[in-house]
């Protein structure tokens, strides 16, 4: 039986796109009241302008088709996006599994990139405060501690007593979620949620694979009893 159980938070615990939405209704509620457009169309196309363009210059983008481009305005909603009490939910599995590892006596962590603050107001958001041990932003350490440095892991085993032989850490990613914890001599497990669906599993380096691919979250449940042959 392992003793701690460390998640990823992204697409592990919620999904990020309600995030994404949300914040993207926090800068288009700025933008109605103050010129007027329609929220709901707003958003929509800030959807539109993702899904072409990918994340990094949505903002800038969409200013320059409003006709309202300037540096403060990006800036602006920047802040707005980073800063707003985001209206995020967790999947459906994400309780009932944590209750089940608290009746096992599992000590439960979370270990998530990306800006602390905005890490923080998610996780408030979400209500796991008081559901984990330990939280570990790895922004809070410095951008080098951000994954796959081992450090935020090393951290959070130390916080939770458990050796890494002892634990398990569950992700999504393969492009970063699970090289470090691999390497200290954690059982990892990448839930698939469909956000990498097509990513095929003979493309990941073995080094950074996880041991386990699950699709839903309780199926971590007999992994943490031992019983490996779920997979």
């Amino acid at each position: 039986m392992k003793t701690a159980v460390l998640f990823d938070l992204d697409d592990t615990l919620y999904p990020e796109i309600e995030f994404v939405k949300s914040g993207f209704r926090a800068a288009a509620r700025y933008l109605s009241s103050r010129y007027h457009f329609g929220e709901d169309s707003l958003v929509k196309q800030m959807l539109n302008i993702l899904r072409r363009d990918g994340r990094g210059k949505i903002f800038d983008t969409l200013l320059h088709q409003l006709g309202l481009y300037t540096e403060e305005k990006v800036r602006l909603l920047v802040y707005l996006y980073r800063s707003h009490r985001p209206t995020i939910h967790l999947y459906e599995d994400v309780l009932p599994t944590l209750e089940c590892l608290r009746r096992y006596g599992t000590r439960l962590g979370i270990i998530t990139d990306g800006m602390a603050s905005v890490q923080r107001n998610k996780i408030a958001a979400l209500g796991l405060n008081n559901l984990f041990d330990v939280i570990v932003c790895t922004d809070e350490l410095g951008k080098d501690c951000w994954k796959p440095s081992t450090i935020p892991y090393k951290i959070a085993l130390e916080l939770l007593e458990a050796r890494p032989s002892e634990a398990v850490y569950v992700g999504d990613d393969p492009s970063k979620d699970f090289l470090a914890p691999n390497s200290i001599g954690m059982l990892t497990v990448q839930v698939n949620r469909q956000t990498y669906q097509n990513l095929k599993q003979e493309s990941i380096p073995k080094v950074a694979a996880a041991r386990f691919v699950i699709k839903g979250l309780k199926q971590i449940l007999p992994i943490i009893r031992g019983e490996n042959n779920v997979c």
